[in-house]
């Protein structure tokens, strides 16, 4: 089944995706840049300029404020495998955890009255479908963030 997701992207990801950038064109984004100021780039890498500008601004952004702001859009095939990680408990705690504030896995399970063991093995199961990610805060304290904005499912 084809799956629309709409998604932020982690600052590793981007940062990722601009040594690519880099690699690909064998040339660091200033110099591209030129080439797209001065006319030479070529039309067919001009879309390529401005996604490579996108992630430059937002990484460049998050050095400075701290605060991340890049959104994807992506049409991934799912397999049976990952349909069977879709169960309506993790959705429902999937849109809690976008919903909700909270501080830790153990406050999120008590806020939406779920064990704790089963909130965490859910949330792992959300992690490895890249819907979530665990942010550590302190020596012991994770905190588990949404990454996901919007899931449609593409009936063919």
């Amino acid at each position: 089944m084809l799956v629309r997701i709409v998604r932020n992207l982690k600052i590793e990801e981007i940062a990722r995706k601009i040594r690519e950038f880099k690699k690909r064109f064998d040339m660091s984004f200033e110099e591209f840049e030129e080439l797209f100021l001065s006319k030479k780039l070529s039309a067919r890498n001009v879309s390529a300029y401005f996604e490579w500008a996108e992630l430059i601004h937002a990484y460049r952004y998050y050095m400075e404020s701290g605060e991340l702001d890049y959104t994807v859009e992506e049409i991934i095939e799912f397999g049976p495998e990952e349909m069977a990680l879709l169960t309506p408990k993790r959705m429902e705690l999937l849109r809690m955890l976008a919903k909700l504030r909270i501080e830790s896995i153990n406050d999120l399970a008590q806020k939406i009255r779920r064990d704790v063991k089963n909130v965490y093995q859910d949330l792992q199961a959300l992690r490895r479908l890249g819907f979530v990610f665990f942010n550590r805060r302190g020596k012991r304290n994770i905190v588990p963030e949404t990454l996901v904005e919007e899931i449609t499912f593409i009936i063919q």
